[in-house]
């Protein structure tokens, strides 16, 4: 992520070692780093395209005056919240211009498909597939128990703003940083971004997706069911 946020425009292939406990989006281990590279340097090697959010800040939506000139581009996911406010967060979200729904709750996530696995999946987001190109649309904490997250695709342009009467400030975080506050009026406008980050599979993109959910998250694990029903004598 921090290799990824240095490349404004289009990115370099990126090898990405784990150096943290997770390590879900680097099948590396940094101690093996000699080897890998030589291997990846002989080749062939499978690439995955993760997709990035390009974001603008918008100041008084009404004047449609953005804060900065270049986008804020994210790899996992935008959130905004209610920060320290004790009032429910009110957000309008748009999708193309078409009124979506009003998020009344601690907040919401918009996540690329590669940060399905993080804050989103968290807050009761589906899983995924890193090269599926998409949008997630993840409350947090809704005050609504048939608000869903839903999955859009990639070419909408979505904008979520705070509204006039909102009794409250919002803030926004842009992959867990350069927090923003958004006042009433202000909104946030969101789309795909036109660079994705190539980062080098240890296998393929699927394999290592697979292999993460499983060893990372320990996804589905169970103990194998006993069987106790009758025996043939």
């Amino acid at each position: 992520m921090q290799a990824a946020s240095m490349f404004k425009g289009p990115v370099p292939p990126i090898v990405p070692f784990s150096l943290g406990s997770l390590g879900f989006m680097t099948p590396f281990y940094s101690e093996h780093y000699r080897e890998y590279l030589n291997s990846i340097l002989r080749g062939p090697i499978s690439i995955t395209l993760r997709h990035r959010l390009q974001c603008f800040v918008i100041r008084d939506a009404a004047k449609n005056e953005c804060e900065t000139e270049e986008p804020i581009l994210v790899l996992n996911e935008v959130t905004i919240d209610r920060g320290m406010s004790s009032f429910l967060t009110n957000l309008e979200c748009y999708c193309d211009n078409s009124f979506v729904t009003c998020v009344q709750g601690d907040g919401l996530i918009l996540s690329t498909t590669s940060g399905s696995t993080a804050y989103s999946l968290a807050a009761g987001g589906s899983m995924v597939h890193p090269q599926v190109p998409g949008i997630l649309f993840t409350p947090i904490c809704p005050h609504s128990l048939s608000f869903r997250p839903l999955i859009l695709p990639e070419h909408v342009t979505l904008r979520v703003q705070v509204p006039f009467n909102s009794r409250g400030d919002a803030w926004a975080s842009f992959d867990g940083k350069d927090r923003k506050q958004l006042a009433p009026g202000d909104a946030l406008v969101c789309s795909m971004a036109p660079w994705p980050v190539p980062t080098a599979c240890q296998v393929d993109s699927t394999s290592d997706f697979l292999h993460s959910i499983h060893e990372g998250l320990h996804w589905n694990l169970r103990k194998t069911q006993s069987f106790d029903g009758p025996r043939d004598p």
